[in-house]
């Protein structure tokens, strides 16, 4: 998926960024991330914008994720921070919030969520999730008209 960004008045796409093998990322992230079919990547710096975990790879993030994460079948994610934005998981995929970790955006989960840390109600969809002892689950601080959910701090 494309990332655009403004340079010298005009709009120019952005490439994605892709992982094609095991890696450490320590610098940030700020466009389309892609990480291919049985890589493992550690992300020590924030991610910000679309993350796609395809098939049989894994995302270790270490810092924070904001924007939409998807993981495809097989895939595995890990989150030690937040992770803001919309989070879709695969049937076969799992993503686990670590104790200190939060996901309070959308999550639509046909795969498994476990949860160790703290996520928000706005869930769907006909996968498994675990919410493990000490986990929270968080009610929003306001939820609008249209139905939108505002969490504070």
């Amino acid at each position: 998926m494309p990332t655009y960004s403004y340079r010298d008045s005009r709009m120019v796409e952005v490439p994605d960024t892709t992982v094609s093998e095991d890696c450490i990322i320590d610098v940030p992230v700020d466009n389309t991330l892609v990480i291919e079919p049985g890589v493992n990547a550690i992300a020590r710096a924030p991610i910000s914008g679309t993350v796609e975990v395809q098939q049989d790879s894994v995302l270790d993030a270490r810092s924070d994720v904001s924007g939409t994460v998807h993981l495809s079948r097989g895939a595995r994610a890990v989150f030690h921070g937040r992770a803001n934005g919309t989070i879709n998981i695969e049937a076969g995929a799992v993503m686990r919030l670590l104790p200190k970790a939060t996901a309070l955006g959308t999550l639509i989960v046909d795969g498994t969520l476990i949860n160790e840390g703290t996520r928000g109600v706005n869930v769907s969809g006909s996968g498994t999730v675990d919410d493990r002892e000490g986990s929270t689950v968080r009610q929003p601080n306001k939820t609008l008209s249209d139905g939108s959910m505002v969490y504070e701090g």
